[in-house]
């Protein structure tokens, strides 16, 4: 069964300040040249100082609003799926209202599956068109604040970024398949121990702002992620009797030159299918997917008909797989 779903407009926003491979590796009193070498990016992309992260997802929201040819007030509900929070309380979907100011109480909540988030709001988003016609889903990231220097393998990869979409029910095209898992056995691989209740400034003795950098054991990641998703992703096609060979464009979360080039290597794929913005983008978090996506209908001769997959995980260990056919 289809879920009928169509992209009307999407937009998005990388900062503005600019931090060099070998910016970093004089920072790190590392030889030149060593940054580059681990992490695959010769740049990435944070905050400045001059740039609020409101800026950057108000940019983005209105190249989609401009592209869908729409304005706020023809919105009928808001989500927000971002990885991470503007602040604990209030939602973040309240925040993006507040921001946008529309003339109206526009419904609003949030998703948060880290880097999945996007990839579930649009799965969700596809059953909620008999309660609201435009739905605005946005992310917004600022990986930055939270980063390890001391760690360039995994502070070395990530970016800041903001993105939106606005989608709506269609007549023809939309979700044919959707399918998520989750193996917490991979639960401490990813983490920021600090901003819950479980270690809080009142139980914690410690700097509680070391609890508040993001932690990866990247090689454990790395070793479950390759045994858990090529079977997952040939089971899900499966289940709808498809094969890579039905799919004409692949959307993956960037999460590392390493893991997109293992799962080019592992599933055997045709890389003119796939979408790789690593490189210029390096990982957004939650505006991962929808970046590349993005890169897709703007740049990729997309027709009708035709079917995309957007593939990534997401800590906790989660997995997530949807085949888009275009409208």
């Amino acid at each position: 069964m289809i879920s009928p779903i169509n992209i009307l407009g999407i937009g998005k926003a990388k900062p503005q300040k600019e931090l060099l491979s070998s910016t970093i590796d004089k920072l790190q009193n590392l030889k030149e040249g060593t940054t580059q070498k681990i992490t695959g990016l010769e740049k990435r992309y944070f905050l400045s100082e001059n740039q609020s992260a409101s800026e950057l997802l108000y940019e983005a929201i209105n190249e989609a609003l401009n592209h869908a040819k729409l304005s706020i007030d023809d919105i009928d509900c808001i989500i927000n799926a971002s990885a991470t929070n503007q602040q604990a309380i209030p939602f973040n979907a309240a925040s993006t209202h507040k921001l946008l100011n529309p003339k109206k109480p526009i419904p609003s909540f949030d998703i948060n599956m880290t880097c999945l988030s996007v990839l579930r709001a649009f799965d969700i988003a596809s059953k909620l068109f008999d309660s609201y016609k435009k739905i605005l889903i946005v992310s917004c990231d600022i990986a930055s604040i939270g980063l390890d220097w001391s760690n360039i393998r995994t502070a070395g990869i990530f970016a800041d970024g903001a993105s939106a979409m606005i989608v709506s029910s269609s007549l023809s095209g939309g979700i044919i398949l959707s399918n998520f898992e989750t193996h917490s056995s991979g639960y401490e691989y990813c983490m920021i121990r600090g901003g819950g209740h479980k270690i809080n400034p009142n139980n914690y003795d410690g700097d509680y702002k070391n609890m508040s950098y993001f932690e990866m054991n990247g090689k454990k990641l790395y070793k479950l992620s390759s045994f858990i998703l090529p079977p997952f992703i040939k089971n899900s096609l499966a289940s709808k009797n498809l094969t890579l060979d039905d799919i004409d464009w692949i959307v993956p979360h960037q999460a590392s030159q390493s893991s997109l080039d293992h799962i080019i290597k592992m599933l055997n794929l045709d890389k003119s299918k796939l979408i790789d913005i690593f490189k210029t983008h390096g990982n957004q978090v939650a505006s991962s997917i929808p970046s590349a996506l993005h890169t897709l209908l703007h740049t990729k001769d997309v027709k009708s008909g035709q079917k995309v997959m957007l593939v990534g995980t997401s800590a906790g260990v989660g997995l997530g797989l949807v085949v888009w056919q275009v409208p």
